[in-house]
């Protein structure tokens, strides 16, 4: 196989970059076909991950691991809650790593905080577009992140972790 060749087959088809979705700004770092379905495509891009359709931005993933044969994701949800997804792909090739490098690129620091009630949460300082900082906070399994009770206490941790790094 000549290098042309090993080098047009890694390259994601044009068409699949249009059926995706992806911007003209979007640079794909790396890719691969979902286990279930292989006409369908995991795309890493500079932007976010684009999964069945969607698109998640780098900043919205707080964890992303590899346990073949699939890639799981948390993301942010809206009120602190987390979702979580098992994306099953059968040939991976640099994918896992590169969604690794790309989650972990934007995160200043990552604290877990205990709080008063001995819930515990995690706090991500993470780097924005345009270098703007903005804090999370992801309650762990069975803590309604809906309870005034456990945000206040959160909203509490956070300011003195805040505080102690001066961010």
């Amino acid at each position: 196989m000549s290098l042309f060749t090993k080098m047009t087959k890694s390259r994601l088809p044009k068409s699949t970059r249009e059926a995706a979705g992806l911007e003209t700004n979007e640079r794909v770092i790396a890719w691969a076909p979902e286990q279930r379905d292989p006409s369908h495509f995991v795309i890493a891009t500079n932007v976010g991950i684009h999964v069945k359709g969607s698109l998640i931005p780098w900043v919205s993933i707080i964890r992303a691991q590899w346990n073949e044969p699939f890639l799981e994701l948390t993301t942010q949800q809206p009120g602190g809650s987390s979702q979580r997804l098992r994306i099953p792909i059968d040939d991976p090739g640099n994918l896992p790593a590169a969604v690794r490098t790309q989650v972990t690129a934007n995160v200043i620091v990552s604290e877990r905080l205990l709080l008063a009630n001995g819930s515990q949460c995690l706090a991500a300082a993470r780097r924005q577009p345009g270098d703007e900082i903005s804090w999370t906070v992801v309650f762990d399994d069975g803590v309604d992140p809906n309870d005034p009770e456990n945000r206040a206490q959160a909203d509490f941790a956070l300011a003195e972790l805040r505080s102690a790094l001066g961010i």
